[in-house]
């Protein structure tokens, strides 16, 4: 990482966080679909977002295919009681 040039250290605190939190997307990327850069996701074969809605639930479903190889994010939202 370069220099933070940040004052105090809640700054500094999340200036780290922020870095930390890409670098995790980009692992989690590279895991899923076989690329951890936007650049190389951008060279992908096939790519779907699906959204999903029923009565107690929102589902967003991300499917990628690089290559032979494909990759699933499902992220499920469901509405609590009340």
């Amino acid at each position: 990482m370069r220099r933070a040039w940040l004052r105090g250290r809640e700054n500094l605190h999340k200036r780290y966080l922020i870095h930390v939190a890409g670098f995790n997307l980009g692992i989690l990327m590279r895991a899923l679909f076989g690329c951890g850069t936007p650049r190389e996701a951008a060279s992908a074969s096939q790519a779907f977002l699906i959204v999903a809605q029923t009565e107690n639930a929102l589902i967003f479903a991300l499917v990628g295919q690089v290559a032979a190889e494909a990759g699933v994010l499902l992220i499920i939202m469901s509405a609590g009681p009340g």
